[in-house]
């Protein structure tokens, strides 16, 4: 009688002692305080002599060692022992508890048993909602009976729930991101990638003038006098400009004045050689002398007319400033204006030599100006230089020519923008890392 009283006694106290720790699991304040229960205060339901609470995350798997304040994870003993702790968690998943010994771990980690922990040892998993989150290890010199297990077992779900209440939640972005979805995440994200897309690149661009006329010096001089403003209307005929040369103007004084004097010496041969048969002579030299002087002034006084210059057709006057070219000396040839149609406009893009893809004759364009980027523009392309050119910067370029197809509202001229070219389709990979395998083929040099 006395006999199970005692027993009767005895499995009270321990299931007593199982409620008070379940209680003590969930009165917790933090993830410390119940670790520190789970290693320290299980001795008071099940004697032990060393615990360990192993949790599955890479950093600090091992959360509390019995009778260490602080664990250092990177001591001998914690390197261990995580790694022990972890072969258990993926040697069998379906076990409630595991009684083993020393025998049964590999041999890598058999060899430190004795030094580290005692012969016997009992794993208890723990498990919450179906997400396993670690294990318990215990170790002692005597075997563990099953009842003992089994209790500790229960309290082991208790400690479980409670650690994942207490564990803070995931952030919103990494909650779809478990390991039974990885997978999927990853042939998504292949797929993705393999997605065929059109490629593409900015470049900047300008408004230019398709078809301008350019308006060069006819002769050497000074430019004297401009007749016209910048970007203004002109007609066909209209002045532009006017050059001074003075060394024209004195030559054609010197060959007026040769002139008249050829003149004056052929009428005098002249009426002598009615009288005179040695001045008939003279008279046909006098008179080819008397036509070359007259057709050096002709030549001069066409020189000195095409010092006007002025509009070949209707149009824009486009240059820079007036101040910049008056009193400013020309050559023969030199580029000074242009007359084009205002609604006669194209694209002169400048596509880096970094940027640059295959671009096909008569594929698209779409250019966002400065001052309405809102409003994009089609276009087309129809020529790309074979060879680059030097920008600003010692930028190498290659120039790129666009027609603007949206003709009914032609921008003006000097506009400046962006434009996206595209090329032919790639994949979704190719197009986010095509700079990036650039860059890393010249640094690595392949």
């Amino acid at each position: 009688m006395g006999e199970t009283e005692d027993a009767r006694y005895r499995q009270a106290r321990g299931l007593a002692l199982l409620l008070q720790l379940q209680r003590r699991a969930r009165a917790a304040e933090d993830l410390a305080a119940l670790g520190f229960v789970a290693v320290n205060e299980t001795r008071g339901l099940v004697e032990y002599r060393q615990a360990a609470l192993w949790l599955d995350r890479p950093l600090r798997p091992i959360a509390a060692l019995s009778g260490v304040a602080d664990a250092d994870p990177q001591a001998p003993y914690a390197v261990w022992l995580a790694a022990v702790c972890r072969w258990l968690h993926g040697a069998d998943r379906a076990q409630a508890y595991r009684c083993m010994h020393l025998d049964e771990l590999p041999e890598s980690l058999r060899g430190d048993w004795r030094q580290w922990l005692p012969a016997q040892a009992l794993w208890l998993p723990l498990t919450a909602r179906g997400q396993r989150l670690g294990g318990l290890l215990l170790a002692r010199e005597s075997a563990w009976l099953d009842a003992e297990a089994q209790l500790l077992a229960e309290l082991a779900d208790a400690y479980a729930h409670a650690w994942q209440a207490l564990a803070p939640k995931p952030a919103w972005y990494r909650r779809g991101f478990g390991r039974r979805s990885v997978k999927l995440w990853a042939f998504g994200v292949l797929l993705a990638l393999m997605w065929p897309v059109r490629l593409s690149v900015l470049a900047p661009a300008e408004i230019v003038p398709a078809r301008p006329t350019l308006i060069r010096a006819p002769l050497a001089g000074v430019v004297a006098a401009f007749h016209v403003q910048p970007n203004q209307s002109v007609a066909a005929g209209e002045p532009l400009l006017s050059l001074e040369n003075t060394d024209i103007a004195n030559r054609l004084e010197v060959s007026r004045k040769a002139l008249a004097v050829a003149e004056a010496e052929y009428r005098k041969t002249a009426q002598q050689a009615m009288f005179d048969a040695d001045s008939k002579a003279e008279v046909a030299v006098l008179k080819a002398r008397m036509d070359q002087h007259a057709a050096e002034v002709a030549f001069m006084q066409g020189q000195l007319a095409r010092a006007e210059v002025a509009a070949p057709h209707a149009g824009v006057a486009i240059f820079a400033d007036v101040h910049d070219w008056l009193g400013r000396p020309v050559e023969l040839g030199e580029r000074i204006l242009m007359v084009a149609d205002a609604n006669q406009v194209e694209l002169d893009i400048r596509l880096p030599i970094g940027d640059f893809i295959e671009l096909a004759e008569g594929g698209p364009a779409t250019v966002f100006l400065n001052v309405d980027p809102q409003h994009p523009m089609e276009a087309e392309v129809y020529s790309v230089s074979y060879q680059t050119s030097a920008e600003a910067g010692d930028a190498l370029v290659y120039r790129v020519k666009a027609r603007l197809t949206d003709s009914e509202r032609p921008p003006r001229i000097g506009l400046k923008g962006t434009a996206k070219l595209y090329g032919e389709r790639v994949t979704l990979f190719y197009y986010l890392f095509r700079r990036p395998l650039a860059a890393a083929r010249l640094w690595l040099g392949w």
